[in-house]
């Protein structure tokens, strides 16, 4: 690789175009999911979908718990490795594509907006919210999607527990769906952002988020170190959000990313879970048990005085913060066009 290369690779990290680039993918994936809802009722980026339906299926049936954990360990790593083979492989292709098809600049967003979440993800929060407050039970419909999106059977629990799961939901796609792909995008293109789907959709699919007993180690891996970066910013976005939020208080949140209890590990959700919680002084986690039968034993995540009984009203304002998240990290992105227009102007 001649220094001429080398320059321009490096020239076009953060760059006016991908930013731009960026926040189009911002705005047609928000507006599509919307408009569509979860594709399928997952409302996972399509790319995971994609991904997951090729090789999940497959990997999830080699879970047997009668294993030892470095025999899942060794088939969790095997299937981890198809999971981000097909995601770069469907990222050269559509790396090509844009080359040879740009459709007046859309190409790209379009194809970024595959590897993220958004829209889909309040259309999903709102047919909860509109079904809550009922005087019976909640309909399996209305909580569906966020059943599928979790892998989480919630049949088994409460409509209070249901909301906890949907609010955790929320907090962890705007981090693994939302922010780390759009970082790696900016640092290099659709390669990188459909490789860290890839490894997100991995993570998502074998993980059960850190419970899989060595199934989903290497995907967890493999995305804590790939996600770590973009992680801190997500958490930030989700703190800073409160500022905006009715009922909500950045005087929680801040505190929270060090309080000594009520935190959410890294696999369970992290800062963003735990921004959330704090800010909007809710307790949300806990157990819950997955599509496979399995319990999954979650952290209890917010304030000790927080109340797990999460209603609709809550709901409504996380939903809230999630919107004015997402608004926060479009208005930084065009913050950076406008700053990279500047110093050309000088």
């Amino acid at each position: 690789m001649t220094s001429h290369s080398l320059g321009k690779i490096i020239g076009e990290i953060g760059s006016e175009d991908r930013l731009l680039t960026a926040v189009i993918a911002l705005i047609l994936v928000a507006v599509a999911g919307l408009l569509t809802g979860p594709l399928g009722g997952n409302a996972n980026p399509l790319l995971w979908n994609v991904v997951d339906r090729v090789i999940g299926g497959v990997a999830r049936k080699s879970y047997n718990v009668a294993r030892t954990p470095s025999s899942l360990k060794f088939r969790g790593g095997f299937f981890t490795f198809f999971y981000v083979m097909a995601a770069v492989a469907i990222g050269c292709a559509a790396h090509m594509i844009v080359r040879s098809y740009a459709l007046y600049g859309f190409t790209e967003p379009i194809l970024l907006s595959l590897t993220l979440g958004g829209g889909a993800v309040w259309f999903s929060l709102n047919r909860l919210y509109h079904a809550l407050g009922g005087a019976k039970k909640l309909e399996k419909g209305s909580y569906r999607p966020i059943a599928l999106s979790t892998r989480s059977n919630l049949n088994t629990t409460d409509d209070y527990g249901i909301t906890r799961v949907g609010i955790g939901f929320m907090a962890q796609n705007f981090d693994k769906a939302l922010v780390a792909p759009l970082f790696w995008y900016l640092v290099g293109g659709l390669p990188l952002a459909y490789l860290y789907a890839g490894i997100a959709a991995a993570r998502w699919g074998l993980a059960k988020d850190g419970f899989a007993k060595g199934l989903g180690d290497i995907a967890l891996w493999l995305e804590r170190v790939f996600g770590f970066v973009p992680h801190l910013f997500s958490g930030l976005f989700m703190a800073l959000a409160a500022l905006f939020t009715p009922g909500a208080q950045l005087s929680r949140a801040v505190p929270g990313f060090f309080s000594r209890t009520g935190q959410a590990p890294y696999h369970e959700g992290g800062l963003p879970v735990t921004a959330t919680a704090f800010a909007l002084k809710i307790s949300i986690g806990g157990p819950v048990e997955d599509l496979d039968g399995s319990v999954i034993k979650k952290a209890w995540v917010g304030p000790k005085d927080a109340s797990a009984k999460v209603d609709k009203a809550q709901l409504r304002r996380a939903i809230y913060l999630s919107v004015m998240a997402y608004v926060l990290l479009a208005a930084a992105m065009i913050g950076g066009i406008v700053l990279w227009r500047f110093l050309g102007v000088i």
